[in-house]
């Protein structure tokens, strides 16, 4: 099947190595007009056509692609059981390997399914499109925090909140405050933290409300507020017990909860528990979820340190650091900063060569 105009234009784009910014000093649009042209939402005129044909050196190419009729999208489903196998497939690859790996196949499948959404003439199936397409951008947006850039995370998941408006999904909307509460939690914004889950804890779904009181329990964890975090975890695990499954979120962690509870620990101060909880939770974490252990890993590793085992600790870490290189994580680089911050004020023996080892992984 030949692509369509909006397809050609940002391959022969990204070809001739011009960024959107770029392309507004060679053409009469805005960035966000040009978004949209590439997305499928704008139809090309004949003069829209030529000048992207002419400044792209298409050779009518471009021209041809604009005359061809709208690309009809089969009636039929199996459209939606591919790309829901593709995703399976991307969130796959996502657990293993680094987000920069991982983005360049993802994301243009965002501007796909929205376009595909967008031009389908099934009722049904633009839903099933729409679905999907909030999917992959709310998945999208997860690895873009990870690889560290938290402006294109937020813009994403606002795209996936809308896509999934469009599906019929209510849900996405609420859970994009417990990520809002997430890029608050890594930022060590305690405020900001339990603002946003509250926003999320008045969601309809259950499954949203518990994933909200763990984000309030840790940002109130954050703020030293122990009564309130251990309040707000025994409201979390009440509506664990009671949701069913959601389409958003991790999917690596059993329980959740004892995560979560272990890290607010840690926050307190009361290290040795939150060691002894991730103790019990790493085996349970599956072996190809690597982003996973890498992550619940390395915050073991911490609360054993905290804890007076810091020969331990090393030893947990200096078996992490191919995995941690592997992902290369944004989030997970927080915490390996504040491992070598701890290593740096106790000095311990053990400690030399994997402190230079993560020097050597933070400034690559």
């Amino acid at each position: 099947m030949p692509p369509t105009f909006a397809q050609e234009v940002r391959r022969l784009r990204n070809e001739r190595g011009l960024s959107l910014s770029k392309m507004t000093d060679l053409v009469p649009y805005s960035k966000g007009h040009l978004s949209k042209i590439e997305n499928g939402q704008v139809h090309p005129n004949p003069e829209m056509a030529r000048l992207f044909d002419n400044v792209l050196k298409a050779g009518g190419h471009l021209i041809e692609l604009a005359d061809a009729p709208a690309r009809p999208i089969p009636s039929d489903h199996t459209t939606l059981h591919t790309f829901d196998a593709m995703f399976d497939h991307h969130r796959a690859l996502g657990h293993r390997l680094s987000s920069e790996v991982v983005l360049p196949s993802l994301r243009p499948q965002v501007d796909v399914l929205s376009s595909m959404a967008r031009s389908a003439d099934d009722p049904g199936l633009g839903r099933g499109l729409w679905l999907l397409a909030a999917r992959y951008a709310e998945y999208a947006g997860w690895m873009e925090q990870e690889r560290g850039d938290d402006a294109s995370a937020a813009e994403l998941t606002k795209r996936a909140v809308q896509y999934a408006a469009k599906g019929g999904d209510p849900e996405l909307g609420s859970w994009a405050h417990v990520r809002m509460a997430e890029f608050a939690l890594y930022r060590g914004d305690a405020h900001a933290t339990v603002s946003y889950a509250r926003q999320a804890g008045k969601s309809r779904s259950i499954a949203v409300q518990a994933a909200a009181a763990l984000r309030e329990a840790q940002g109130y964890a954050l703020a030293g507020a122990a009564d309130r975090c251990q309040n707000a975890l025994d409201r979390a695990a009440e509506l664990q017990r009671a949701a069913s499954e959601t389409r958003y979120g991790t999917t690596s962690l059993i329980d959740q909860v004892a995560v979560a509870r272990a890290w607010s620990f840690h926050d307190l101060g009361r290290h040795a528990e939150a060691a002894a909880i991730l103790d019990a939770q790493m085996p349970l974490i599956a072996p190809t979820a690597l982003r996973a252990r890498t992550r619940f890993g390395l915050r073991r590793a911490l609360a054993h340190a905290e804890a007076g085992e810091v020969d331990h600790a090393c030893e947990l870490v200096a078996d992490l650091l191919d995995d941690i290189r592997q992902v290369r994580s944004a989030t997970v680089h927080i915490d390996l900063t504040a491992f070598s911050r701890l290593l740096s004020r106790l000095r311990p023996a053990a400690g030399r060569e994997v402190a230079r080892e993560i020097g050597e992984i933070l400034f690559a």
